[in-house]
């Protein structure tokens, strides 16, 4: 996982896809995640790409948190699904559900107490309400 700030100091590359193709040779990694605030995520995986929208939130409190919370979304999948074989589908909801968790934290102060329950977030996501 490394956020839309940290890119160009990683790989010295302006553009994200640049610099994510740049730190998938350096290192040989199968999947990185970018996170790109309240815009949304990609997943670059083997040769795909994968982006979806963030959820909009009106009242944004606190963004500590988020980007762990992210991140902890992304290992459950793996740790669920594997990391061989994934598709865009697979990508697709991996990123919305970790948008959405990731989006409810910034709602609350602070880190653990904000963490949203596995039930809040499906409820924010059947909702739809992605970033415009």
């Amino acid at each position: 996982k490394i956020s839309d700030n940290e890119v160009q100091f990683v790989s010295g590359k302006d553009d994200y896809d640049e610099g994510i193709r740049f730190i998938q040779e350096q290192f040989n990694t199968k999947l990185i995640c970018l996170t790109l605030g309240k815009d949304g995520s990609r997943a670059y995986y083997k040769d795909l790409r994968v982006e979806v929208p963030g959820f909009k939130q009106e009242n944004i409190v606190d963004t500590t948190g988020a980007g762990d919370t992210f991140c902890g979304c992304v290992l459950d999948f793996i740790c669920s699904n594997g990391l061989e074989d994934l598709d865009e589908e697979k990508l697709r909801n991996m990123l919305t559900f970790a948008n959405a968790a990731a989006s409810l934290v910034t709602t609350k102060r602070g880190a653990i107490k904000s963490m949203p329950e596995r039930t809040e977030i499906q409820r924010l996501m059947e909702g739809s309400n992605y970033h415009d």
